[in-house]
């Protein structure tokens, strides 16, 4: 009961008139037929502020900046949100106060092939925002940009996990947004800035205050976000997801959320993920033969708290043609829990790349995420497929160049990629390496700071390690 006496103290103890309470949002933008578009836009609110708007504007822009259109939608009270399922209005589960979803769409036809853009902004921000300087005085912005192709139809990315937004403060805590493509485009996501008009950064925008140890980052591999807050109120930060097809980029898609940190409590987590999950460069990776259903149980618990967990699981196994299921059973120990995941792969669900899979813990309270990868593999012998290492680069730290021991069983380009704490990458080079072992000499010119260095071959990436930059 103290913690909801707080949460609505938190959010509510700078309250004006004016204020929307909008807490974030992103806009889809899906293909529905030749030169055809659906325009979604997603809404997140908490339930103290003014009633939101029955409608909505958007903008579509050209790669000129020239305004082709001006779009007005009008919310449908009885819709149910393609993605997440929630009704117009509801609010999001498992939160201990209420954060409401609000969706609107409309439909767009584009004969002219090229790059377009659909925004929107409205005024103005929760002003009880920390770590944006008179945040009720900044518009929010949101846009995504897609391209109008005649020869191949274009959809936008779009995130499959819900936001998060509670957190406790001094906690380590991960988030994963996992963007996918229906186009089957490649992504890349990052940690960005918000914007207060189409293309414009709030200049007074900063970091969310966080324990050295343990910034505000993602990982360029899984896409997750980790952070361990150090001060306790509102927050902001956005997620940018960019589409490449054939090495160029086609595309773009923003999320800005804002997260709620509050003085204490724990995190439900799992156990035993890097003892029934076989750790594969770095990461959780799950091999699985086609054609044979396979089965994973993970324990999962949260022993400062005695309410019950709910556990669920994203990601593309889940939207195949012979889909994974997931649920759950208790062990009988405390509020300790199963969490079980069955898959039986077709032969059309067998790729090099492994596919990136979200499992969520819930208390009712907080939530946590854990991303694994399941490798699916012909035959009924599973057996660990990377054909390339690296041994630890050195020197570690370093002063800018760096050394990488690499080993491959067969001749082939390895691209090396270094990645800043935010997922952005700050370095790209591509060399050709003769079967067995070599050396790379990165010379970069980096800030001083920590960074990511991933190994990838033939498009999928098969190693990563860390690196510190001291100048």
């Amino acid at each position: 009961m103290k913690k909801l006496i707080f949460l609505a103290l938190l959010i509510a103890s700078t309250f004006n008139g004016y204020s929307t309470h909008l807490m974030g949002g992103e806009i889809v933008v899906l293909n529905d037929s030749q030169n055809s578009y659906y325009v979604l836009l997603t809404l997140y609110r908490d339930t103290i502020g003014i009633d939101i708007s029955a409608t909505q504007d958007f903008a579509v822009t050209d790669s000129q900046g020239n305004v082709v259109a001006n779009l007005t939608s009008t919310i449908d009270s009885s819709a149910t949100h393609p993605i997440f399922g929630t009704v117009q209005g509801g609010l999001m589960p498992m939160f201990p106060y209420g954060v409401e979803i609000y969706f609107y769409s409309v439909s767009i036809n584009l004969p002219n092939p090229g790059e377009y853009t659909v925004s929107w902004e409205s005024c103005c921000r929760n002003e009880i925002i920390g770590n944006i300087t008179n945040a009720s005085s900044e518009n929010m912005s949101l846009h995504t940009t897609f391209t109008n192709d005649v020869s191949q139809n274009d959809s936008s990315p779009y995130f499959l996990v819900k936001p998060v937004v509670y957190l406790p403060v001094n906690t380590p805590w991960q988030y994963n947004p996992l963007p996918i493509d229906p186009d089957g485009d490649s992504l890349n996501w990052f940690i960005g800035t918000p914007n207060n008009a189409l293309g414009t950064p709030i200049a007074t925008y900063v970091d969310p205050p966080s324990d050295p140890s343990n910034v505000l980052s993602m990982d360029p591999v899984s896409g997750t976000i980790t952070w361990t807050a150090s001060v306790t109120g509102n927050w902001v930060y956005t997620i940018v997801c960019e589409e490449f097809r054939g090495g160029i980029k086609i595309g773009e898609i923003r999320r800005d959320m804002q997260v709620i940190v509050v003085p204490s409590g724990s995190l439900p987590s799992f156990s035993n993920i890097g003892t029934v999950v076989p750790i594969v460069g770095g990461y959780p990776q799950w091999s699985i033969p086609a054609g044979q259903n396979s089965e994973l149980r993970l324990l999962g618990s949260n022993p400062g708290t005695s309410n019950s967990l709910l556990f669920e699981a994203y990601g593309e196994p889940f939207l195949s043609t012979t889909p994974a299921v997931y649920s759950q059973d208790p062990t009988g120990f405390d509020n300790e829990i199963e969490a079980i995941i069955n898959w039986n792969p077709s032969s059309n669900d067998v790729r090099d790349e492994p596919y990136l899979t979200v499992l969520r813990l819930m208390d009712g309270f907080f939530m946590n995420d854990e991303a694994i990868f399941i490798q699916v593999v012909s035959g009924v012998n599973v057996e660990n497929n990377s054909r390339l290492n690296f041994s630890p680069l050195y020197p570690n730290p370093s002063n800018g160049t760096i050394h990488i021991p690499i080993t491959i069983d067969q001749a082939s380009n390895v691209e090396l990629k270094i990645f800043n704490l935010y997922g952005q990458l700050v370095y790209s080079n591509i060399d050709h390496f003769n079967a067995g072992e070599s050396l790379a000499i990165l010379p970069t010119s980096l800030k001083s700071g920590q960074y990511y260095v991933i190994a990838e071959m033939n498009g999928k990436r098969l190693s990563t390690h860390d690196v510190i930059i001291v100048k």
